[in-house]
């Protein structure tokens, strides 16, 4: 994921809430993909080979089916982030190949996972609000 470009975009569009609502909600639909990918991940981890097998599979389908509704989702998501950077002249947020297409799902799912842990990793920690009222009176 190309960080400035995201950034760029998000500033052309400051005066736009229809935009930022749309660049929000495709952003969430990254974190959803990345929960669907967490949570049949588990179900393999805590249950694979204790639960009984028609119960595990049927599970592990609709897991399954989540996760690539899910998927399916950032990849239409990137699409529309790439077009709405083209509108605004600005290099892609995702430079790569965007298709639904192996190996390139893959790498875009690779790219959405990177930018999470990204993120998450440079979060910026959120001051209580008593912090905040006392520096206003300072």
């Amino acid at each position: 994921m190309n960080l400035e470009s995201l950034d760029a975009l998000i500033a052309h569009y400051k005066d736009d809430p229809e935009a930022l609502d749309m660049i929000m909600t495709l952003l969430d639909d990254f974190e959803k993909y990345h929960s669907a990918v967490y949570d049949e991940q588990m179900l393999l981890i805590v249950y694979g080979g204790k639960m009984d097998g028609e119960t595990y599979r049927v599970q592990m389908q609709a897991l399954d089916r989540s996760r690539t509704v899910a998927h399916n989702a950032v990849i239409s998501g990137v699409k529309i982030l790439n077009r709405m950077a083209k509108q605004a002249d600005l290099p892609p947020v995702y430079d790569g190949i965007v298709s639904e297409a192996r190996p390139y799902r893959r790498e875009v799912a690779n790219a959405v996972f990177a930018y999470i842990e990204d993120v998450i990793r440079n979060r910026t920690p959120k001051e209580p609000e008593e912090d905040k009222e006392k520096k206003e009176e300072a």
